[in-house]
């Protein structure tokens, strides 16, 4: 209960430091600059602190899906929180990033109240040790994911504001198009190498089951695969179309093209992640 409470407490900062980076972002304003980044940074620690009361009670992270969720949207957080001190002005790409994280989280708790109690032994853990690596790589994958998506968006946005000859464009405080671009084909090339990992290893573990249980006579029960198979092959195909073009061919097909080749893998991903939580 008491880490529920705070984790509550973690998506309410996060929820506040998302507003006020959102506000930074269009207005052009001194104002909210620490109070933003501050929410952030304690939004983060209560983050980690729910994860850490939760792996104590349970002597051990148990990987398993609201779980993965949780530790998908923490490792999200805690690249967000080494752009919010590096960067200068991060609040368009915080902005995105602390809703996704919420959101996660939020989906993560309700998740586990229909799963009921967590303290179950981790059984798919003894039965593959190497679903660490690929639990790993995937939340690495998704960390770079989101920030070529939030680069993407910020693109998009800023050339909307352009065709429009909209003045606001002026009084935006995100960086310019050339860094956006260069920020988001970088992403996407860091994270399509993890992500690629992470799927051969689950695509290994499920030929072996599959051939141990053809072999046995017995019927392979991997329907449930079926969906996260799909989604994971929509966001490889999608993220390697947009470094492909971001790299081989730029000229190809235009820079809002390949911006929402970002955005709609990501949001492939999403999904791909409330899959495993079901």
């Amino acid at each position: 209960m008491v880490s529920f409470i705070i984790a509550a407490a973690g998506m309410t900062l996060y929820g506040c430091a998302a507003g006020l980076c959102a506000f930074k972002a269009v207005r052009k304003t001194e104002r909210f600059s620490v109070a933003s980044r501050l929410f952030f940074l304690v939004a983060f620690l209560l983050h980690s602190v729910s994860i850490g009361m939760e792996s104590v009670s349970t002597s051990g992270t148990v990987l398993e899906g609201p779980n993965v969720l949780m530790l998908a949207s923490w490792v999200l957080s805690l690249a967000s929180l080494f752009v919010s001190f590096s960067a200068k002005r991060p609040y368009g790409y915080l902005a995105l990033a602390a809703s996704t994280v919420a959101m996660l989280m939020l989906i993560a708790q309700m998740g586990s109240m229909f799963h009921g109690s967590a303290l179950r032994a981790n059984s798919a853990y003894e039965q593959w040790p190497a679903l660490v690596l690929h639990i790993l790589f995937f939340l690495a994958a998704m960390a770079c994911f989101v920030i070529s998506a939030a680069a993407s968006v910020m693109q998009i946005y800023q050339q909307h504001l352009m065709r429009q000859r909209n003045a606001r464009l002026f009084n935006l405080t995100m960086p310019a198009l050339d860094t956006l671009n260069t920020v988001a084909r970088r992403a996407g090339l860091v994270g399509l190498p993890l992500f690629t990992l992470g799927m051969l290893l689950g695509f290994g573990r499920y030929a072996m089951h599959h051939g141990a249980m053809v072999a046995l006579g017995c019927s392979a029960g991997f329907a449930y695969l079926g969906p996260r198979i799909g989604l994971s092959l929509a966001v490889w195909g999608m993220f390697a179309a947009f470094v492909g073009f971001s790299y081989l061919a730029p000229h190809r097909i235009g820079s809002k093209a390949r911006s929402v080749l970002s955005v709609c893998g990501f949001a492939c991903a999403l999904v791909l992640m409330f899959v495993v939580a079901a």
